[in-house]
């Protein structure tokens, strides 16, 4: 099978194509940078046509890959031939500017750190002749590979043809000290990201946060306006070239979109950047596989990473052992995947039907917590909103907290004491945000039942964010999924010892049908107020109960004393004869002991 000249070729003549494509014919001496012959070739057919041209060569001297591209840029890439994590690539590229300038261009330099190359090297082209020559190679530091180079230049055509490049190849590979010069797992260094959308640069903010939580560093971002995503790209194809020059100018490691990404529209991004392209869901997938501390959350992050990555299985031709590699790729199930979709399939079965054990523990509790009439309150709303720090000041719990997106995972109950000194229980749940993935909230059901099972539900909102209402907007889209919108709920403004908009609160508590109160989870300002509204919210009308329970019941009695208000109590000879007032739900739980009078 023919070997062909790849990239932007129209308009290139037939014959210069024809010659283009002989070059994988020639054989270069191992210890020269190219063959005149060679080099001359590219300088003509590129001042002819006013094209970039590529040329890679390999150790042994054979021509790898041809491509052409425009007047200021060829597309530097060509197969990985790295032999080995702490040695080069084995490939030198030679490529021409036809712009008269042999200086490397801020592209060129992240092309030779990011393919590990042996060396880059620019042939400035006049009048279809080489000009002058540069050459570039990596110059480790303290034995790693960093950005920093060795640049040789202005050369003549003689100088170039003499220079022997294989005892410099050698001194590079000599400088690289295993294991340092890779870093990776715990020392890996920050992951550089270019974050993309289609709706507008204030879109980004949110997820250059998630990216940040991540670990990522945000080294770009790219807007394309668009009514709806391309079904090839998501974004236009010319957006994509400048995209990829974007990456190898800035040395990125992944390119993130905003949205979720169809697997076919991943694999096109991935081919044409050249770098892995991950969309919102999998870099919030990847932030859950980072905070799950417990088995519980484990598992559910594991069936949601799984049920993601599935169907864009299919044609990736992906070594599933690469989890682990990086931002959006990481997981508990890093060591458990196979590449043979029956074995996922088999594992995503395994995941549910433990999740169903976990969701059978769950509802155990909840009957528990029912027959003693404990009412629960959840806590919810957008991640980072204050809510574990709302549940520390109310009850205590010391739980963790932090400003960053999504620092509590699972829940965590504690009991809240209320000024009519009743008990109610209060419960800490994962923080929502705008698109959240479903395969998410499909895999913590388990988890997001505490929230469809609450007696209340306390709709923490950050009071001085400026997209507040957009957040309000998000939360109840994902109570409402979750069959919980229709609730008994009090909306808490928190933060308001910040600095905050009064006027947009006050146009939000107008527009509320919910009961609103503004506190500060940090000073406290608000929350003796916020007590009495679940105290009200929970409070429910007394009735007599009369009857005689079980001696083993004792605890029923105590139950009675705490809940209730207990009038008589005397024993008899089959029982412990009671007249208390009780509210709807003690009743309930004490009525299927109680024998009447």
């Amino acid at each position: 099978m023919a070997k062909t000249v790849y990239g932007n070729t129209r308009g290139i003549k037939k014959n210069d194509l024809a010659l283009l494509q002989s070059i994988y014919s020639y054989t270069v001496d191992k210890n020269n940078i190219i063959s005149m012959e060679i080099a001359r070739l590219l300088a003509a057919i590129s001042w002819d046509c006013q094209r970039e041209l590529v040329v890679f060569v390999d150790r042994g001297g054979h021509v790898v890959s041809v491509g052409a591209g425009d007047f200021a840029t060829a597309p530097l890439q060509a197969r990985d031939r790295r032999r080995g994590e702490f040695r080069l690539s084995g490939l030198r590229c030679i490529h021409t500017h036809p712009s008269g300038s042999g200086a490397l261009s801020p592209v060129d330099y992240a092309a030779l750190l990011d393919m590990r190359l042996d060396l880059m090297v620019a042939l400035g082209v006049r009048d279809g002749k080489i000009k002058e020559a540069y050459m570039a190679c990596l110059d480790p530091q303290d034995g790693v590979l960093t950005r920093a180079f060795q640049t040789f230049g202005p050369m003549s055509e003689q100088e170039m043809s003499g220079f022997p490049i294989l005892p410099l190849i050698q001194e590079i590979e000599t400088g690289i000290t295993p294991p340092s010069s890779i870093q990776t797992g715990e020392h890996r260094h920050a992951e550089r990201a270019i974050l993309v959308t289609i709706e507008s640069n204030e879109s980004l903010d949110e997820l250059a946060q998630l990216a940040d939580t991540a670990g990522a560093l945000t080294v770009a971002r790219v807007v394309q306006q668009r009514n709806r995503p391309d079904t090839t790209y998501f974004i236009g194809r010319g957006k994509v070239e400048e995209l990829a020059l974007l990456r190898q100018r800035l040395a990125a490691d992944l390119v993130i979109f905003d949205d979720e990404l169809t697997p076919t529209q991943a694999r096109n991004l991935q081919n044409a950047i050249g770098c892995r392209v991950i969309d919102r869901t999998a870099l919030i997938l990847d932030i859950f596989a980072q905070r799950a501390q417990t088995k519980e959350g484990k598992l559910q992050v594991e069936l949601a990473q799984l049920r993601y990555l599935l169907p864009r299985l299919t044609g990736l031709g992906v070594v599933l052992s690469r989890l682990g590699g990086g931002i959006g790729t990481r997981g508990p199930g890093e060591t458990k995947l196979e590449t043979d979709r029956r074995h996922i399939r088999r594992r995503i079965d395994d995941l549910t039907r433990a999740l169903e054990q976990v969701r059978r523990h769950r509802r155990q509790h909840r009957q528990n917590r029912r027959e003693a009439a404990i009412p629960v309150i959840a806590l919810v709303g957008y991640t980072n909103a204050g809510k574990s720090t709302l549940l520390n000041a109310l009850t205590g719990a010391g739980v963790l907290t932090a400003n960053r997106l999504f620092a509590t995972l699972d829940p965590t109950t504690r009991l809240l004491q209320l000024p009519d000194n009743r008990e109610v229980l209060l419960t800490d749940t994962v923080g929502f945000i705008r698109k959240l993935p479903h395969h998410l909230v499909a895999a913590f059901r388990a988890t997001l039942e505490e929230v469809t099972e609450a007696d209340l539900l306390l709709h923490v909102v950050d009071a001085d964010h400026d997209r507040l209402q957009e957040q309000i907007a998000a939360v109840n889209s994902v109570l409402k999924d979750l069959g919980a919108h229709d609730k008994k709920t009090i909306l808490v403004f928190n933060k308001t010892d910040r600095p905050v908009d009064s006027v947009l609160l006050e146009e939000v508590e107008f527009s509320c049908p919910h009961r609103v109160v503004r506190v500060s989870a940090r000073t406290g300002a608000g929350l003796e107020y916020l007590r009495k509204l679940i105290a009200e919210y929970t409070h429910q009308p007394r009735r007599i109960l009369r009857g005689k329970l079980p001696y083993d019941r004792t605890d029923l009695v105590a139950l009675l004393h705490r809940e209730g208000a207990v009038y008589q109590e005397h024993y008899t000879e089959d029982g412990i004869w009671v007249e208390a007032a009780v509210d709807e739900s003690l009743r309930t739980a004490i009525a299927p002991f109680i024998k009447p009078h």
